[in-house]
């Protein structure tokens, strides 16, 4: 679907349609019924309907997405509200906020979460930035993100003990360990590959509150280089 921007023209789509019925299917053996009356016994987020906003810019774009207070541009809240997460490509921060936050690799597949719902910067905003001498390239490792629900289920498919009883959110999974990932991307696992062209922008953001992240390293003695993360309200 296109769009428009500030005067500059994207493309839109969703990454994931249909996933709160993805996961039912995926894991219909432990919810066993309906999805969100599972999560609401569990006292977790309810599900997406559909996960994760992708836009891609016909050109290289740049974005003013936040303050020097770090409040999130309002356009962005109820886009993520619906979907999780956004991933942005051909595009990068305006150079008055582009050095702002730091620099950081997930460990593999470990999924967890940045911020608690008490904080205020509850979003991460992760970032390539094509004048980097080092981020200009494509990285060799990916970001994944799924929602509370997907670590949860995944955590008691895998007979972790303290996932069998656990209620509401947890900060950290270790998961997925065993599978194939590349069957599960794009059916429960969005993926940002941060591989566009060299000198290519590239920014995503996903709410805490909702979804976890974990670094993907096809080739553990490859992690790549550290990605762009800043947190906003």
């Amino acid at each position: 679907m296109p769009g428009e921007f500030l005067n500059n023209t994207y493309q839109a789509s969703v990454i994931i349609p249909n996933y709160k019925q993805n996961i039912a299917t995926h894991y219909q053996d432990i919810i066993a019924g309906n999805i969100d009356h599972y999560c609401n016994e569990k006292r977790l987020p309810q599900v997406f309907n559909h996960f994760g906003v992708l836009l891609r810019f016909n050109n290289p774009t740049q974005l003013h997405l936040h303050d020097k207070e770090m409040n999130m541009i309002p356009a962005l809240h109820p886009i993520i509200k619906e979907a999780g997460s956004v991933i942005i490509k051909n595009a990068y921060l305006d150079s008055t906020h582009r050095s702002m936050g730091h620099r950081n690799r997930f460990p593999q597949l470990n999924f967890h979460v940045d911020r608690s719902e008490n904080q205020p910067t509850h979003y991460s905003m992760y970032t390539r930035n094509p004048f980097d001498q080092e981020q200009k390239f494509p990285r060799t490792s990916s970001t994944l993100f799924v929602a509370s629900i997907v670590a949860h289920l995944q955590a008691i498919k895998e007979n972790q003990a303290e996932a069998i009883s656990a209620t509401g959110n947890r900060g950290s999974y270790q998961i997925f360990q065993r599978e194939n990932i590349n069957e599960l991307i794009d059916k429960i696992i969005v993926e940002h590959a941060w591989n566009e062209p060299l000198n290519t922008g590239e920014i995503s953001i996903l709410d805490n509150i909702t979804c976890l992240h974990a670094s993907y390293y096809p080739d553990l003695m490859n992690k790549g280089y550290k990605i762009g993360v800043r947190y906003v309200a």
